[in-house]
């Protein structure tokens, strides 16, 4: 067994004994990006723990990322809840550092969570999107970022060697998320290194290849979690919407901002409380396998 994978193991390990002697399997996991932490609010906790505290676990260094997990029930769904992220920007000039991105992705998939769900704070380029808007992820754009599978095959004993891409963001799911709330917009997402914000080319550019809404995370994080067999499901709050001619005058400091406002707040709230009762009933009416 591969260094990695054996890191893996081992933070899977701790976060398995933090269950206790319930008989907690989860379902999802939540990823809450930049100021999406209030999110994590919804959930009914088991137990809390650090990223800090789990073995080879890495640590976030953004503000608004403050880097928790969370076992609990969110409208009764099981879920590990991961409040922050880590941004390729972070450890792009270390080695392997696109492996430190992904590795909450192999952890949550080897604790047998089905389900990955990615949050993110996002600029809207299509011009019908508004300050505060969700956009569900129908695609994304991938040749701006090192892709997470490249370099050794980490073998988990359920991952793909080649990874299809013409399936990453589960159908179902999405129309579960948008139904009932037909104001929430889907589009495709392109995801870009940071730490810069985008240029007026670059938005222009991004505008001519289709992308609707531009970010620095998910998609290493969707890969993977589609490559460990889950289903996944991307959800990008629009925080600041970029001109006409390109100009993105916005800042770390106002992303954060927008959403800690009392309406986006409530938006957002709204929108997954009613996501996860949908998706509980849906689980509950799932056949159960006949037994032998």
């Amino acid at each position: 067994m591969d260094q990695y994978v054996q890191k893996v193991n081992q933070a899977v390990s701790y976060i398995k004994k933090q269950f206790g002697s319930t008989d907690f399997k989860p379902e999802a996991a939540l990823v809450l990006g930049s100021g999406l932490d209030k999110i994590a609010d919804l959930i009914e906790p088991i137990a809390t723990i650090p990223y800090k505290d789990i073995p080879n676990f890495p640590i976030t260094t953004v503000a608004g990322h403050e880097g928790l997990l969370i076992i609990g029930y969110l409208e009764g769904v099981p879920i590990i809840g991961l409040k922050g992220r880590k941004h390729y920007y972070e450890v792009a000039n270390e080695n392997n550092g696109m492996e430190q991105v992904i590795f909450p992705v192999h952890v949550v998939a080897s604790l047998g969570c089905k389900l990955y769900i990615a949050t993110n704070a996002a600029g809207g380029l299509n011009p019908r999107f508004s300050i505060g808007d969700l956009m569900i992820i129908r695609s994304h754009l991938d040749i701006f970022m090192q892709n997470p599978l490249l370099g050794p095959h980490h073998d988990f004993g359920n991952n793909f060697f080649f990874q299809p891409q013409n399936e990453l963001y589960d159908r179902k799911i999405s129309e579960l998320f948008r139904s009932d709330n037909q104001d929430i917009h889907e589009g495709v997402y392109a995801c870009l290194t940071g730490r810069t914000y985008e240029s007026a080319a670059d938005s222009t550019a991004l505008r001519v290849l289709g992308v609707d809404a531009v970010g620095m995370s998910t998609v290493p994080e969707i890969i993977i979690a589609a490559n460990r067999g889950m289903k996944t499901l991307g959800i990008s709050t629009i925080t600041n919407v970029i001109a006409a001619d390109g100009t993105n005058a916005t800042n770390h400091e106002e992303v954060v901002a927008i959403l800690n406002s009392r309406e986006t707040k409530a938006k957002l709230l709204f929108a997954y409380q009613a996501f996860f009762q949908k998706l509980n009933q849906s689980l509950k009416a799932k056949p159960k396998p006949k037994r032998r």
